[in-house]
């Protein structure tokens, strides 16, 4: 990827040195979805609303930054008019786009854990504001899944009543989190996870120099999510990888070393590293019960049933901002439970 030579607004997913997807002017991969929104606007036909639904961190906002470059670009526009817009849509001071995203805590540093309706809200003014009459306005709303209800409310009301020459590009990380009444109006678009052979020209685009032997193992672990193979190779995730292959494979939790980790990962900083924990962990999950299917079908649908159960503990942490260490605690005890109650008896 290329950057604008313009810095965006922090967001709340923001890697330290790594453009955002509002300054990424190229994207790689998802061929499909993107020349069907071409197809759409080159034939007059182009929905109000589009749903880019796929995994988290594989190029959704990216990509519905890049749509949102080529409808704010006038289409005879000379090459310092085309400059000027990718620098307002970088620096998020195009006044025909707006980026709603979780937003700032009101004192202090950090971000709030949901979409506000206050947030949605800005939808009405935004498109109540003077423009040009054959004007495109354009919102993004980054992700939908982190809208709470009353925002997602007020978001299906506007999308209702289109105002004209709207166009709403919705991000959606997991289907089941977006209210079906809101993806009914809009045109689905699936991007799926990225090839290792993709993400591995993504981390050579990078502004920062990676190892090329670190970025191939990033690529094959990331499983297809750029923003996981860039937290890999720049946030210490090969080596919390590591780490967490050890502790989940002992066949007694090591106790000393679970909490050596967790402290390190609590630190302000290291929240990607932790993210990058829980997503190793349940990844590790999700393989052994798949391992299990053939020869123990019972001890894999207990593995699965703790999967799900746990993928809704830490959810429900994230969400209340509950303490991260007793969150990832409380996995591994979990675990060893489970893994004590199969063991055959001695008796």
């Amino acid at each position: 990827m290329s950057s604008s030579e313009a810095l965006a607004p922090e967001q709340h997913d923001t890697l330290d040195g790594i453009p955002g997807p509002a300054e990424t002017c190229r994207v790689r991969g998802h061929a499909e979805p993107r020349q069907a929104l071409a197809a759409a606007r080159a034939a007059g036909r182009l929905h109000h609303a589009w749903l880019f639904q796929g995994p988290r961190g594989i190029g959704k906002a990216t990509s519905a930054f890049e749509f949102a470059r080529a409808l704010l670009t006038p289409p005879d526009a000379d090459p310092p008019t085309a400059a000027a817009v990718r620098r307002q849509i970088a620096q998020g001071s195009h006044p025909n786009l707006l980026h709603i995203a979780r937003p700032p805590v009101d004192r202090g540093s950090g971000f709030r854990t949901q979409i506000t309706v206050d947030e949605v809200r800005r939808l009405n003014r935004f498109f109540h504001a003077t423009t040009g009459r054959d004007a495109w306005r354009v919102a993004i709303v980054d992700p939908a899944d982190d809208m709470n209800r009353s925002a997602a409310n007020a978001l299906l009301k506007i999308l209702e009543e289109p105002p004209a020459r709207s166009v709403f590009l919705i991000v959606n990380h997991a289907p089941g989190r977006i209210l079906p009444t809101i993806r009914s109006r809009c045109r689905v678009l699936r991007f799926e996870p990225l090839d290792e052979a993709t993400l591995a020209t993504v981390l050579a685009d990078l502004p920062v120099a990676i190892d090329p032997g670190e970025a191939q193992r990033a690529a094959a672990l990331a499983e297809g999510s750029v923003r996981t193979a860039i937290a890999m190779a720049l946030s210490g995730g090969l080596e919390v990888e590591e780490r967490l292959r050890r502790l989940y494979a002992a066949p007694q939790p090591e106790w000393s070393e679970i909490h050596a980790v967790a402290d390190a990962l609590v630190l302000k900083g290291r929240e990607s590293a932790h993210d990058l924990l829980v997503e190793g962990l349940f990844r590790a999950l999700a393989e052994e019960a798949e391992a299990r299917l053939v020869e123990d079908a019972a001890g894999a649908a207990r593995l699965a049933e703790f999967w799900r159960a746990e993928r809704n503990r830490f959810a429900e942490a994230a969400a209340y901002n509950l303490d991260r260490k007793q969150t990832l605690l409380s996995f591994f005890a979990g675990l060893a439970e489970l893994r004590s109650a199969a063991a055959p008896s001695d008796s």
